[in-house]
């Protein structure tokens, strides 16, 4: 009988910590409400302060929060163990140039086997050769236009050319798609004249599945209107070609007849490190180790890059100048909204000392004069941001919300594509700041002055 009653008391002590706090906080909001329409003019001029600041916090953060969230969406492939060698032709005046091998052949023999040799090294897992300027991370692209058999609504996509039989998709290290072969497999497959390998979400956008099936095909023309029907031999996961945008529609097209001569400034290995071995240590070795192994023929390795900062440079190519101003100006409009806002704050509470030593006088707590002043405060900004967000709604429904730096229409779901979603996440954010901002221009004076005797507070009264 024990247990029954005491859960009984914890019940009825619940009930009445619940009924308790509901009484003190319509009390405390009644309060609030009467105290800042008693100092409705002070308060309106910190009102309009507080809701050009939301309006001008919409302006400056949203591109920086977009971008910010772009760029922090994982790649999709395992680029902390990637490297890229370059590859280099000689000129027919340097020493050890071979007049006899300069024909198509027997370049790409030679770029072979210095892929090979550099998939001999200890510490490399797997290598591939990447034929072209096209290749996820790099500043080139070449695009196409793709759309599903039977459809007339075009889907466009990044190209992305590759060697058959070459270790490609797995030296990258995509994931693979239900229903479809692994990479090992894609890389492996005997490939007809008119094959692709789509991404996860271009497969899904031209088909509306993400699970692979054998009968889905394309098609596309050419500027003589001639009608190709690619047959989608399989998929990858998703992925981001470059690292500040989000992930957009890819096809990987084989190239069975690779002319060498026509991509001889194009010519890379991708190198996958085995686990465990530190990018560094490997980068500071091969080096040297490259120039003396990875010459064959009339082809060297002449450059070596983590794929690291393969994708910063790729970063800086597209919008990091962009990105790093937007940055820099969200940056100094913090400092000196919480310079400014703090301030105001910080003033307009410091000259409530006699209105606070009455209350403290009448038996008011510390506690609970803190609780009334960040009270108010978060009532203004609530109020304020409600406001500026609705002025800058007006805006964003006849000119649109940040969209980021992509320039290719992202497949990607996405709250950055969702309107109502994308407001309300930023609005958030821009609630969150103003609000943080204003508490502590409140509570740090506030704090002061609930804690002074009475007669101290009221002796220029």
């Amino acid at each position: 009988m024990r247990m029954p009653a005491l859960i009984f008391l914890i019940r009825i002590n619940s009930s009445f910590l619940i009924l308790h706090f509901y009484k003190f906080f319509i009390f405390m909001f009644r309060l609030i409400l009467k105290t800042l329409w008693t100092r409705r003019r002070r308060n309106g001029w910190l009102l309009a302060e507080l809701i050009l600041v939301a309006v001008l916090s919409w302006i400056i953060f949203d591109p920086v929060i977009v971008v910010t969230y772009d760029r922090h969406l994982p790649l999709g492939y395992d680029a902390d163990r990637l490297c890229m060698v370059s590859v280099g032709m000689l000129q027919p005046q340097a020493p050890g140039y071979d007049a006899q091998a300069t024909d198509s052949a027997s370049l790409m023999q030679a770029y072979l086997n210095i892929v090979e040799r550099a998939r001999q090294h200890p510490d490399v897992e797997q290598a591939t050769p990447v034929l072209s300027f096209a290749y996820p991370g790099s500043q080139g692209s070449s695009t196409s236009t793709l759309m599903a058999e039977g459809d007339t609504v075009g889907l466009d996509l990044m190209y992305v050319e590759f060697l058959p039989h070459t270790h490609f998709f797995e030296t990258f290290g995509f994931r693979p798609v239900q229903g479809s072969m692994t990479p090992e497999e894609l890389s492996n497959h005997t490939y007809g004249g008119m094959n692709v390998v789509l991404s996860e979400y271009a497969q899904e956008a031209l088909f509306h599945t993400r699970v692979y099936n054998k009968n889905l095909r394309c098609w596309m023309t050419n500027e003589t209107d001639t009608v190709y029907l690619p047959v989608v031999v399989g998929a990858v996961g998703t992925f981001k070609y470059t690292n500040d945008c989000r992930p957009v529609p890819v096809a990987f097209e084989p190239i069975l007849h690779p002319d060498i001569l026509s991509s001889v400034n194009d010519m890379h290995v991708v190198i996958r490190l085995k686990e465990g071995v530190s990018m560094d240590r490997f980068l500071h070795e091969f080096r040297p180790w490259m120039v003396r192994q990875m010459r064959v023929g009339n082809l060297y390795a002449r450059d070596l890059q983590s794929y690291d900062s393969i994708n910063r440079i790729s970063e800086f190519g597209t919008a990091t100048s962009l990105y790093r101003r937007n940055l820099s100006i969200a940056l100094f409009f913090l400092v000196n909204l919480c310079l400014g806002v703090v301030g105001t704050f910080w003033l307009q509470t410091r000259t409530r000392r006699e209105e606070v030593g009455i209350m403290l006088s009448y038996g008011a707590t510390p506690r609970r004069i803190r609780l009334q002043l960040m009270g108010e405060g978060v009532v203004l900004t609530t109020v304020a941001t409600l406001i500026g967000c609705f002025l800058y709604l007006q805006y964003g429904l006849s000119e649109g919300l940040n969209k980021g730096s992509a320039w290719m229409t992202s497949t990607m779901p996405c709250w950055v594509d969702h309107f109502g979603l994308h407001f309300a996440i930023v609005s958030l954010i821009i609630y969150f700041i103003l609000l943080v901002v204003v508490l502590v221009g409140i509570y740090i004076p506030a704090r002061r002055i609930s804690t002074i005797p009475p007669t101290e507070a009221l002796r220029d009264e």
